[in-house]
């Protein structure tokens, strides 16, 4: 059998790249944690939820980061869902390390982790492993508690950009069917996420 070979795209221009993985929006999170009395964080637009079982979530940190090598050694590392009015305080928290937290409206966990108050959903977690991946680091974290603020809006990142949310005509009903081969509960569901053949076999979908 014969191996089909692939020539490797060494010429990518890294500014055409850049501009293609922006036209995806993703939302921003706080990555925080309370090291030796100072608090040390970075903003990522990389996380990801993982897993369910066992409750895994990732973001992606550059391996230049001066940041990271810190604040892993939290005993405990929050993430916090950014809600959209916290564009400039993204910025900050973007800004010099020295200056992330000032004024910023956060609470810490015995642990360590530093989560914002006002955020969307608050993630408490550990290092669960990490995985060199290129210029970045995959950082796993294993969640061990959270929180979510149903009635806030998630700040969107598109395009090196800040959006916010907002559905104009789309249908606003929750997607019946499979995405990523794990049910989604439809509107009219009971909430145990168990699918009929029909939904099944005629409306699965595949975002892998």
């Amino acid at each position: 059998m014969t191996t089909p070979t692939h020539d490797r795209p060494h010429d990518l221009d890294a500014r055409a790249l850049r501009d293609a993985f922006g036209t995806y929006p993703s939302g921003v999170v706080a990555v925080a944690g309370r090291v030796q009395g100072r608090l040390v964080g970075i903003a990522a637009s990389s996380f990801t939820s993982v897993s369910i079982d066992p409750p895994l979530l990732s973001v992606s940190v550059a391996t230049s980061s001066n940041t990271w090598p810190a604040l892993r050694e939290a005993g405990q590392i929050g993430v916090s869902v950014l809600a959209d009015h916290h564009d400039a305080l993204c910025r900050q928290l973007a800004g010099p390390a020295d200056e992330r937290f000032d004024d910023l409206a956060v609470h810490t966990t015995c642990g360590g982790a530093v989560l914002l108050d006002e955020a969307v959903a608050q993630f408490t977690c550990t290092v669960h492993d990490e995985i060199e991946a290129g210029d970045h680091l995959v950082v796993l974290l294993a969640i061990e508690d959270l929180h979510v603020e149903g009635h806030r809006q998630p700040l969107v990142f598109h395009r090196s950009g800040f959006q916010r949310l907002h559905r104009d005509d789309l249908d606003p009903t929750r997607l019946g069917g499979r995405i990523n081969g794990e049910p989604v509960p439809s509107s009219d569901d009971d909430g145990s996420g168990a699918d009929s053949r029909e939904d099944r076999e005629g409306r699965e979908v595949d975002a892998a």
